[in-house]
């Protein structure tokens, strides 16, 4: 049942976005600084060459979302050419508002996603790819964004995760389920409303578990540092590292460590292309597959992510 509910969040993507905003004079920018694309719409680029978001509260739902975390909600290929980890998910804003014209933008949505690890081996001679694990997760948030690069989520989610029928190598399933509230907290460097070459995003938040199987060790936290430099321009290829860490508020759940170096483009307000990221990763701590989480990993691999 916990599977159907998040292909239904999957199933959403498809929903359109409603946005309600309040009447009011536009806010002039600073001077020295360029107008916010987030809230300005005459300032939109022509359609011919669309930005990569489509208002504040689509650009509020890809930068609060973890990147690099493989059960965050985001979509993503992680190998070894041995395994392969699978992840699919987006936030979704659902109603957009102002409340004190261009300046602050909040929103309300959904999330959902999944994580599949499938590990490659012989079977009587046959190549097989078996699924081993799945985690399923979604949630409801509300927050809002503002021109600075301050950012604010108020989220509730659950997060499940299962051991797959035809797993070869592990044979005893736990059971492992939690519901949560947290609060999500960041802020994008330098200024919103600035266009940049260079982009940092540092991320926070903490929240607490309502119900968890195994046992809580209260609070949940994470810790997320987002770096991108574009070599031509804020539109070009960049140089990109990202570190996460994740404290899950469960027993005996030791802190998951992500590291990311690579290439891809940057999500800076001003620029067109999707995010995207390939390169190295490294992972280290308590295995982010929750099924697993006993299990203590030390793992390089290549990682493929982007934002749909």
């Amino acid at each position: 049942m916990k599977f159907l509910c998040s292909l239904a969040v999957l199933a959403s993507l498809s929903l359109p976005v409603f946005a309600a905003d309040s009447e009011g004079d536009d806010v002039p920018a600073p001077a020295g600084v360029a107008a916010n694309p987030l809230t300005s719409p005459a300032l939109k680029t022509p359609d011919e060459h669309p930005l990569w978001y489509r208002n504040a509260g689509e650009f509020l739902a890809s930068r609060t979302t973890r990147s690099l975390a493989p059960t965050d909600v985001s979509t993503k290929i992680i190998t070894d050419v041995k395994r392969y980890d699978v992840s699919v998910g987006k936030r979704i804003p659902l109603i957009n508002w102002n409340t004190e014209g261009p300046s602050d933008t909040w929103s309300f949505g959904l999330d959902g996603g999944m994580l599949a690890s499938l590990i490659q081996y012989t079977n009587q001679g046959r190549l097989t790819f078996a699924t081993n694990t799945f985690d399923g997760m979604f949630g409801l948030y509300a927050g809002f964004v503002e021109s600075d690069g301050w950012m604010v989520i108020f989220r509730a989610a659950h997060l499940s995760a299962h051991l797959v029928d035809n797993s070869p190598l592990f044979l005893t399933p736990i059971s492992y389920s939690q519901f949560w509230n947290e609060i999500i907290v960041g802020k994008s460097f330098p200024d919103l409303r600035q266009e940049s070459d260079w982009d940092l995003h540092l991320q926070g938040s903490v929240g607490l578990n309502n119900t968890s199987t195994p046992a809580t060790d209260q609070p949940r936290a994470t810790l997320d540092a987002d770096f991108g430099y574009a070599f031509n321009g804020p539109d070009s290829l960049a140089l990109i590292a990202n570190a996460d860490a994740l404290r899950a508020g469960v027993q005996n759940q030791a802190v998951t460590y992500e590291f990311f170096l690579g290439m891809g483009h940057i999500a800076r307000p001003q620029t067109h292309h999707r995010p995207f990221r390939m390169g190295v990763a490294y992972f280290r701590g308590s295995d982010y597959r929750n099924q697993l989480y006993f299990n203590r990993q030390n793992w390089t691999t290549f990682e493929l992510a982007a934002e749909f």
